[in-house]
């Protein structure tokens, strides 16, 4: 099942490593469908429960949390401290299989691929990746503010082109111009097309990265949160459909539907953890290549600042 996701990769690894990957595409079905296991077993208590009074609802929910709150504690700890050093390593091993990473160049520009992964989002601690988020949305803002102010500098045609051209709308640029432009033509010519230029691509870079965070963090905590809403819920609705003619009827069709859920998230969910192992090695080459780029390009300007002063 898992295998297609890496399109031939898994068939590369030793028995060992193999075999380790299993174990982590197991832990992460494991424990992104405790809620679905929950909610059957949660269902079946409570629509068996003898007692017509909420008391003994309330009290057999209370004890339930008993059971729960480990659960929750477990997944918790799994996938903000477990999961992300698995991942590391395992994106590591893949880029090793793949031969893809240029060490020659890495070395020789001082750059390791634990730097690299490092800088990734699957891999940050929770108070790392917390920071990393404000520091990225203070710098989002930055650049639409920015952005903002420089089309309220340009005419209306100029204004409109650039907002419409470098799509800000969608980032959330509210528009404006300059009735009466104060600039010179050329000046707001280099405005339009070179500063406006810069903000917006920067903007929509950081808008990005910061997607990409956010999604870390949400998958980090969905399961927890999961946990508590679906406890919460069938134990609501396994007590309430104990009072329907036809609880045999729709407990059957509910539990037959979660099963259908959990094998269909089974599937999703390890295709979709194979699915980002290998789009994590993918880019760990390219940022690799970027951070070369960057170095080569810093080193080109102090040897022309070099050769200007002499």
């Amino acid at each position: 099942l898992a295998c297609g996701g890496f399109h031939g990769t898994f068939y590369d690894l030793d028995t060992i490593e193999a075999l380790g990957l299993c174990v982590q595409l197991g832990l992460t079905a494991f424990t992104s469908l405790i809620p679905y296991s929950l909610s059957v077993a949660t269902f079946l208590v409570f629509w068996a429960m003898d007692r017509e009074k909420w008391t003994g609802f309330f009290r057999t929910l209370a004890i339930g949390l008993v059971l729960v709150l480990p659960l929750s504690a477990m997944t918790y700890y799994y996938d903000w401290f477990v999961r992300p050093q698995m991942m590391v390593v395992s994106v590591g091993k893949i880029v090793e299989m793949k031969q893809t990473y240029p060490n020659s160049l890495a070395d020789k520009y001082g750059i390791s691929m634990e730097q690299i992964l490092n800088k990734k989002p699957m891999s940050m601690s929770k108070t790392k990746l917390t920071a990393q988020i404000d520091s990225l949305e203070t710098s989002f803002q930055a650049d639409i503010d920015t952005c903002g102010l420089l089309l309220s500098i340009l005419p209306d045609t100029l204004a409109s082109k650039a907002y419409d051209c470098y799509r800000l709308k969608r980032i959330g640029v509210v528009y404006q111009y300059a009735v009466h432009p104060a600039a010179s033509e050329d000046s707001l010519m280099y405005i339009a097309h070179t500063e406006l230029y810069q903000h917006a691509f920067g903007a929509w870079e950081t808008s990005n990265e910061l997607q990409r965070h956010k999604q870390e963090y949400f998958g980090r905590t969905l399961n927890t949160g999961c946990i508590y809403i679906a406890y919460i819920l069938f134990a609501f609705l396994g007590y309430l459909l104990r009072y329907k003619p036809i609880k045999k009827i729709l407990a059957v069709f509910a539990i037959l539907i979660v099963a259908a859920c959990i094998y269909h998230e089974i599937n999703s969910l390890v295709q979709g953890y194979a699915k980002k192992l290998n789009t994590e090695s993918h880019q760990i080459v390219d940022d690799t290549y970027k951070e070369i780029d960057g170095i080569r390009e810093s080193k080109e300007q102090e040897m022309n600042a070099e050769t200007q002063l002499e």
